[in-house]
């Protein structure tokens, strides 16, 4: 093998490998986002059934709730229906808790619940499909 190829198959092999490491990378991102869908998924279920199950007596209660206060998801403290919102951050994980938003809404006796996530996209090659973030959102219904 001469000189000249080898050098062919190195600078090659070193354009294979960029796109193969910039690859991997962006899948590991997408799993890292199919998995906060999932996440936001669960804690919409459970916000939906805490607030079901929440008794009468605490809806009554004229403190404003939790969503409807700006940082409300974060500290819910007084605010009515704190554990709605406890329930969601519970179930966050590790996700940011302050790139959620949460709405509740009675409909028909239940409580129909949304919740979005908008997580931040640092993947170039991902940026393409999904922009700058990815935004999920999630609804549910209470019995």
């Amino acid at each position: 093998m001469s000189r000249r190829q080898r050098g062919q198959v190195a600078a090659e092999f070193a354009l294979v490998a960029a796109f193969a490491v910039a690859g991997g990378a962006a899948g590991l991102q997408f799993l890292g986002l199919a998995g906060d869908s999932l996440r936001v998924a669960h804690a919409a279920q459970e916000a939906a059934y805490v607030a079901g199950s929440l008794p009468a007596a605490d809806r009554a209660a004229s403190l404003t709730p939790c969503w409807q206060v700006g940082g409300g998801l974060l500290d819910p403290g007084g605010l009515g229906e704190a554990p709605v919102c406890r329930s969601v951050v519970e179930n966050f994980g590790v996700m940011d808790p302050s790139r959620a938003q949460l709405t509740v809404a009675p409909e028909q006796g239940r409580y129909h619940v949304t919740v979005r996530y908008a997580e931040p996209v640092g993947s170039p090659f991902l940026r393409l499909f999904f922009g700058d973030t990815f935004t999920t959102t999630q609804d549910a219904w209470s019995r």
